[in-house]
This record gives structure tokens, sequence and C-alpha cells, in this order.
């Protein structure tokens, strides 16, 4: 694609270069418009993430990367949920991906670069501003142009003017362990204010990421003492990669546009973490953006059209599986006696497999 200038006027600016940043980024520039992806951090990089890839959203990725990134991928036909002394297992058909978010964002940032994206990154976006034939869109002294904006910043960016509160301070903590032959499964242990999950990436290495109030714990360490099968597990771990961060996690409405700016990903609405939903959903939702932009970028409809055509698909696509994935939290959430009622009725198999199928995503954007 031609170089970015002050004076030219790209078609598209993505804002975030997560999976659904660059599912934006690439959709769009296969499709031949002019694309900028604008990335706060550097690649490669840990996140906090389940990195579990429902069977959902592997059409899709596997479209966006090279073969190879699949080839060897773990699967995940079980999931374990570890509550209240029991343990309810649930057959995940057809089996989820395992792949750490270190490579798949990396991955996806070089597929990118390869379809024409003018990608960037350590480059923070402070301002968007609509004028009336385009959005500026400011980083640091330099100002960008284009006739349409895709915002994939994520759930707590400096772009939203709309700062959502809450009483309940989440955090979300994340590392990687060897473990000796873990088992090919995601489990999630669950305790009072909040929950991990462990899963396997394969050659012995382990994905440990937990959500929890900022009151419960505050380090996995803590975290690790609050289940007791999990904290025998995690004698024998050994660490893998530094331990990330991140806060606050918030679960509010979702939001499809701001000030006529695309929201894609963990800007648009923020899915449980346990549901395993939230990087098909990511990947979804921006390739939608792009999709749902294309009329108005090639002359055939305003930008009001095409955002309320998202907004539509968005609903009717991925809000569902929000709505679910928010009734099985507050099942959890339930006293213990109630708890205990409604697990034992979803271990019968055509309950578990109903309770998962309603966390995902039904149909490819």
């Amino acid at each position: 694609m031609e170089e970015i200038t002050q004076d030219n006027v790209l078609d598209v600016a993505v804002i975030g270069g997560g999976p659904a940043g660059t599912a934006a980024a690439i959709t769009a520039a296969r499709q031949g418009f002019s694309v900028a992806l604008l990335e706060a951090g550097s690649f490669p990089r840990h996140k906090v993430c389940g990195e579990f890839i429902s069977s959902e959203a592997l059409p899709i990725l596997k479209s966006l990367v090279a073969r190879e990134l699949l080839d060897d991928v773990t699967l995940i036909k079980n999931t374990r949920v570890f509550l209240d002394n029991r343990v309810v297992d649930f057959r995940v058909e057809p089996a989820g991906a395992s792949l750490s978010r270190h490579a798949l964002d990396f991955e996806l940032w070089k597929s990118a670069l390869a379809a024409g994206v003018c990608a960037r990154d350590r480059v923070r976006v402070t301002a968007v501003q609509k004028t009336q034939s385009f959005f500026a869109i400011q980083s640091g002294r330099e100002q960008l142009k284009a006739r349409a904006v895709i915002d994939a910043s994520g759930r707590w960016s400096n772009l939203s003017r709309t700062k959502r509160v809450t009483d309940d301070h989440w955090i979300g903590l994340k590392q990687h362990f060897f473990e000796d032959n873990p088992p090919p499964h995601c489990d999630l242990y669950f305790f009072p204010g909040g929950y991990c999950g462990v899963q396997s990436l394969g050659n012995g290495t382990i994905n440990v990421a937990a959500m929890v109030q900022a009151d419960v714990a505050r380090s996995l360490s803590m975290v690790f003492v609050r289940h007791r099968d999990l904290e025998r597990r995690s004698r024998f771990w050994r660490p893998a990669s530094e331990v990330v961060a991140t806060a606050p996690l918030l679960f509010g409405k979702p939001r499809t546009t701001n000030a006529e700016t695309v929201l894609v990903g963990d800007a648009a609405a923020f899915i449980d973490p346990f549901a395993g939903d939230g990087i098909s959903r990511a990947l979804h939702s921006g390739r939608l953006a792009a999709l749902s932009l294309e009329p108005y970028l090639r002359g055939e409809c305003s930008l009001q059209t095409a955002l309320r055509r998202y907004d539509r698909a968005h609903n009717e696509l991925l809000q569902p599986a929000l709505r679910a994935a928010a009734r099985l939290r507050r099942l959890l959430q339930l006293p213990k006696a109630l708890r205990l009622t409604a697990l034992s009725l979803i271990k019968f198999p055509p309950l578990a497999h109903l309770a998962v199928q309603h966390t995902r995503v039904r149909k490819i954007a």
C-alpha cells in the first residue's frame, strides 16, 4: 500500500493490534482498501488470556494466518469444572484449540503486514476526532487521516468517552508454567471471589489464567491457595514465563460504536473469560466490522448505514453468547445449595453440551 503521510486519507485506521484489530485490518486490506494498524505495545508479547480458541473461530483464524501455526496445536476436548468439592466434566464438541497469545498475536501481526497493511507498533493513539469528511487520528505529534476507524483498543481504552465504574474490582493474572504430563483438558477451579483456569499448550507447558476480586487475591500464589485441588497441583509447577496482569475487568452493556468509530473485541463487550469464547469473539467482530464497512468504503451507502448494519449483525451473531455467559456467571454466584443443584443437572451430557453451545458464536461472520 502507499506510505502513510500527513496529507493522504486512508480508507481504514485500526487501533489495537490484538486478534480483533488484526482480523479487521487483514479483512479490509484483502478487500483492496488502504489500512493502517496502530498498536501501543510491541510483538511478540504475552497477554492475560485463557488462550482457548473455540472451534467456531478456527475457520476464520485459518483464513488469516499461515497454515503451519495450527498444524501442531493442542486440541481441547474436555472442560473440567472444580467447584464445591465436585468435578463436572463437559465434552467440548467440536474440540477447541489451545494456542498462546505470544504466538497467536505475533502471527496475526505478520499476516497483516503480508496483506499490505501498514502496521506500526509502539504507537499510542491519544485522540480520534471526526471531521466533516474524515477522522483525524492523533498519536503524539503525528496525525493520520482515515475515512473509517475501527477501535480494537480493549475494554479500558483511553479513547472511550464513557468510563464504566463498578463496585467489584476484578483483576486478571496469567503465567505459563512447565508441568509434567499435563492433561489435555481445560480445567476451571472456582472459589469464592474468583476462579483459575489451567490448560495445556503442548510440549509440557500450561497456561494458568485467573480472574479474581482484588480483595481476595493480587498474585497467582494467593490464587492457588484459594482452592485445595489447585494448590496441590501447583506445587509441582515451574515458571515458563513472566507473570502478566490486567485490571480492571469490567462487564457492561455491549456497545458497537463510539462517536461513529466501530468498536470490536473487548472494546465492544467483555465476555466472561470462563466461557472460553473471548478470542473467537475478537476474530468474529473484527472481520464483521470490516465486512460491514465495505459498502460505505465503496461509496454504496453512508457511514451511518454501515454502522447500523454492523450493530444489527453484532447483536444477532455475538450478543446471545454474552447473555448466556452472564447467566452462567450468576449461577456460579448462587448460594452453595442452589449451585449444587444446578451442577447436578448440567452433569447430564445433553445439558452440558447445551450450556457450552450457548456461550459460543453460533455461525461464522
